[in-house]
């Protein structure tokens, strides 16, 4: 094991962490598919993973009325889909960030998530993005936000009853930034519409990732993987919001993922002192598994959301 670090987060509060040094352990760690229980290969399941949801977000596409590639940047990945456009204006909406550690997978293939929503009165709204290293990571940051400002006013503009947000591996991490920035929220009226978020299998603390082969594509640098980290920000502005977040990873995760959902819930709980908190680790599943299901008619996720919404709005 390598050094005990010690960072202060945004919010002044001494955060203490181990980062491993080991490159084959961290290489591990950092490998979702070798943690599965699956059989075949680590390629194979790698590869069953892309082919289903493919798949399933080409049902979603031929099913569920929809409106492709509206632009919410300049660049050629910041576009984002909405399906369901036939479904109440007041319909409330999920939003979904795709993972892939930032330079893989897409917003075509992650369509998935419609076909189970779109039965049960919600919209959903697929988020794409540049992908590194065609952008640095802290440029894909700041298309989320610009996503979520086009998300927020479209939100406003059809009196929509609450916008989720939810996102999966890098994705989650990318969600956590957006809920991490105070200026973001202060800046933009129509973010009231925010209900609630689901962080899936996510990673919040990227100290270790600069030490693996992700970062060839990454290309991080060792000075920004903390300001990057939502571990490190403060999320107290959140308290007034009255948001739920729900954390979720994989019981075959790796140690690490399962580690850093527990340490982000904390952070969010204990230091931010933030209420409507959840963290749940789903029993049998591994990385991919646990947000797959999201194309199931029944499912935790969908069946969460459509809880949280009669509850709450």
């Amino acid at each position: 094991m390598g050094p005990s670090l010690q960072t202060t987060s945004t919010c002044g509060v001494k955060i203490q962490g181990t980062v491993t040094m080991e490159f084959v352990d961290l290489e591990r760690e950092y490998t979702p598919v070798l943690w599965s229980n699956r059989l075949y290969t680590p390629e194979h399941r790698l590869n069953l993973h892309i082919n289903l949801v493919t798949a399933e977000s080409e049902i979603a596409t031929n099913n569920v009325p929809h409106k492709l590639e509206i632009e919410y940047g300049s660049t050629p990945g910041q576009k984002l889909d909405i399906f369901g456009t036939d479904l109440p204006n007041e319909s409330p909406i999920l939003v979904f960030i795709h993972g892939g550690y930032w330079p893989d997978v897409s917003r075509e293939i992650s369509r998935y998530p419609a076909k189970s929503l779109y039965p049960a009165g919600v919209k959903t709204i697929i988020v794409g993005y540049d992908l590194c290293p065609a952008v640095t990571l802290a440029e894909v940051v700041n298309q989320i936000q610009n996503a979520a400002r086009y998300i927020f006013e479209y939100a406003e503009k059809m009196n929509s009853r609450g916008v989720y947000f939810a996102g999966h591996g890098t994705g989650a991490h990318l969600v956590a930034k957006l809920l991490a920035s105070s200026e973001f929220f202060e800046n933009t009226p129509d973010s009231h519409h925010l209900q609630g978020a689901f962080l899936i299998s996510g990673l919040y603390d990227l100290r270790e990732v600069v030490n693996t082969s992700v970062n060839r594509s990454v290309q991080l640098p060792h000075e920004w993987a903390v300001p990057l980290s939502p571990q490190f920000d403060c999320f107290s502005h959140l308290q007034s919001r009255r948001i739920r977040i729900y954390i979720f990873a994989a019981q075959n995760d790796s140690p690490t993922f399962k580690r850093q959902s527990r340490e982000f819930y904390e952070l969010l709980h204990n230091t931010c002192l933030m209420q409507n908190m959840y963290l749940e680790i789903k029993d049998d599943m591994d990385h991919h598994e646990i947000v797959e299901c999201f194309a199931n008619s029944n499912n935790y996720l969908k069946n969460l959301l459509i809880h949280d919404i009669r509850k709450h709005i």
